[in-house]
């Protein structure tokens, strides 16, 4: 059986669609309430977050070979699974419309599978069959199940302004974003004694760089408004690929690392409710990271001349999507 794979309401092909349409909705959440309003009292405010998250990332593994040639089959995908987040904001509005902000936000996810029958062929690092047989050997896996846990993080200082724009709000802003994505991989063959058999991956990436974007609000009725946005960072960082089988017999280890320059786009929108001094927002948000994980198993030359496939690849794209709920209220107002 294949490995269970969640349904994905944008999947990888589909990001830059997806992008383009929430940005015409306009910017990430704003308080419905008047004191997110420009011109209200100045005043420090904290906004608390939860999120379930679904992965999309959809990145190869292995393949499961033809019943009659070992070098031709189907690749086998796995995705980050599904999981839970959260995020804490501390902010600071003046009462000019200027606003500067610190935010973490962190999810994890997990998913496991399996069996996977006939069996899932992976490539095993640095096994030294012969001296100008590089890592990347063909090794095949009976009835295996797959395991991957991922944990993200994002941290983000901004500072912006409010903007009325035709009897909506607009809060244009820039700042500073840190990314980290760790995933973890396990191919298991249970079968094969205790310990079982297990290839294990990891893909890593972490990065700093500039960010710029647009939230907005336009309001409804009854203390309601719609809202929504977007947001563009462009991380420097490294990329992290590491790859060992748990064979004492066959010892083996792969480590992999290279600066990127990644594109990290978020996009969001929701309705927000006014509920007494602050603001309960509902709504759903997607997050890719362009080209930021190695997930290559490093396949060696002299068996892709043989027809064996190539598994995985040195630029993969990040993507998780789902609906959150954020609450949001003012602790002090101070004169200014």
């Amino acid at each position: 059986m294949h490995p269970k794979h969640n349904p994905n309401l944008f999947p990888v092909r589909n990001v830059r669609r997806a992008f383009g349409r929430l940005a015409a909705v306009a910017a990430v959440c704003l308080p419905a309430s008047a004191w997110a309003q420009p011109g209200s009292p100045a005043g420090v405010y904290v906004e608390l977050e939860a999120q379930a998250v679904f992965g999309a990332s959809d990145f190869e593994v292995g393949y499961r070979p033809s019943e009659f040639d070992p070098g031709v089959g189907s690749p086998v995908d796995l995705d980050d699974g599904d999981g839970w987040g959260g995020a804490f904001t501390l902010g600071y509005t003046w009462q000019n419309g200027w606003k500067a902000a610190v935010r973490y936000r962190r999810f994890d996810a997990d998913d496991s599978g399996g069996p996977i029958s006939p069996g899932l062929i992976a490539f095993l690092p640095g096994v030294p069959l012969a001296p100008d047989v590089p890592s990347g050997v063909p090794f095949p896996f009976a009835d295996v199940h797959t395991k991957v846990d991922s944990e993200t993080t994002f941290v983000d200082f901004e500072v912006g302004k409010d903007v009325t724009f035709a009897g909506g709000q607009l809060h244009l802003f820039g700042g500073l974003t840190y990314a980290s994505i760790e995933r973890d991989i396990a191919l298991i063959e249970p079968g094969c004694g205790c310990p079982p058999l297990a290839l294990l991956m990891a893909n890593d990436f972490h990065g700093l760089g500039p960010k710029i974007g647009v939230r907005g609000s336009v309001p409804l009725s009854g203390g309601v408004n719609l809202v929504g946005g977007t947001s563009v960072a462009l991380l420097f960082g490294s990329a992290k690929f590491a790859s060992h089988i748990n064979d004492p017999f066959v010892p083996s280890y792969f480590k992999a690392e290279d600066d990127r320059a990644v594109a990290a786009i978020n996009g969001e929108a929701g309705l927000a409710f006014a509920v007494g001094p602050g603001a309960l927002t509902i709504g759903y948000r997607i997050d890719a990271m362009l080209d930021a994980l190695d997930t290559d198993q490093r396949v060696s030359d002299v068996f892709s001349e043989f027809g064996f496939p190539q598994i995985g690849d040195k630029d993969t794209d990040f993507v998780a999507h789902g609906p959150f709920a954020r609450f949001a209220i003012p602790l002090a107002a101070v004169a200014n």
